[in-house]
């Protein structure tokens, strides 16, 4: 299939198109599979679209025009659970949607900042949640103390690139995210208990990190607030329940996109530490 040999050359320069990838493993192991044929020049369609670059919102809304599409040819031809949740073949679609919404952002930005995509990135990431110092005993502690580093598997994260040395221990690469998100395809209970336990992971070893939940549908009862954790934001693409959207299929709202898109943008922009500005201005810290 050409439309295999055109995604395969556009992911070889881009590693964070992780739905593509997954399309082509998939595709790998069963390439007379007459379903994922189908899909496959359907995310074509999708991923070719997506040649645009900026991120004004117009360009947004190009993108989530050609997200609904692609996630209404899969609905219509009931293919949304074709593959396994194991296999993450549909939370994936939402994974690389965020990135392709992010990346040109992220690229202008190391252009103002005159850095390359090594030290700023964005994409799937294994982000720094905190360190520690281990050592065999109490006089290796104080000869030559080692880095532990603890990181936790992002779905999606604009980071900036880190090397630590201590003493004359090898020297670890982390990742700090200044803004984390967790996709999901819904959120439930289960799922939100687990989203706040990375939320606080990850502000304890990065308290300007800007932690945001994303996902199509929210399967949360109404009583639970989730305004008391260090979550920042949850998105709900599709501004409804599963069970709302069994019963009436709504597309991505490009609203929803956008805002999200601003928010990100402002948190990156917007002055993180001035305690010095924020007295005298305004008399307020916090």
């Amino acid at each position: 299939m050409n439309e295999v040999n055109d995604i395969k050359e556009i992911l070889k320069t881009n590693r964070h198109l992780v739905h593509g990838r997954n399309i082509i493993d998939r595709y790998k192991n069963t390439p007379q599979d007459a379903n994922l044929n189908m899909i496959i020049r359907s995310y074509h369609n999708y991923i070719i679209g997506n040649n645009i670059e900026g991120w004004t919102d117009d360009i947004i809304n190009r993108r989530t025009i050609l997200l609904n599409k692609y996630y209404n040819f899969l609905h219509e031809n009931n293919f949304d659970n074709i593959y396994s949740a194991q296999g993450k073949f549909r939370p994936s679609i939402l994974e690389e949607f965020i990135y392709i919404l992010f990346r040109d952002y992220i690229k202008d930005l190391c252009v103002e900042y005159g850095v390359n995509d090594d030290k700023i990135g964005c994409g799937q990431v294994k982000a720094y949640t905190n360190l520690f110092f281990r050592a065999k005993n109490f006089k290796a502690f104080v000869d030559a103390p080692q880095i532990g580093i603890n990181v936790k598997d992002q779905d999606f994260a604009i980071y900036r690139k880190f090397e630590l040395t201590v003493n004359d221990s090898a020297t670890k690469t982390i990742m700090v995210p200044a803004v984390a998100v967790e996709a999901k395809t819904f959120i439930d209970k289960t799922m939100l208990d687990s989203i706040i336990a990375t939320a606080e992971k990850l502000k304890d070893g990065n308290p300007y990190t800007r932690f945001i939940a994303v996902a199509e549908q929210y399967d949360v009862g109404k009583d639970v607030d989730p305004a008391y954790s260090r979550i920042d934001q949850i998105y709900i693409l599709r501004k409804c329940s599963r069970r709302d959207l069994k019963l009436d299929w709504r597309d991505i709202d490009v609203s929803v996109v956008t805002r999200l898109f601003k928010e990100v943008k402002s948190h990156v922009e917007r002055p993180w530490s001035d305690i010095e500005e924020r007295l005298n201005r305004d008399g307020v810290i916090l």
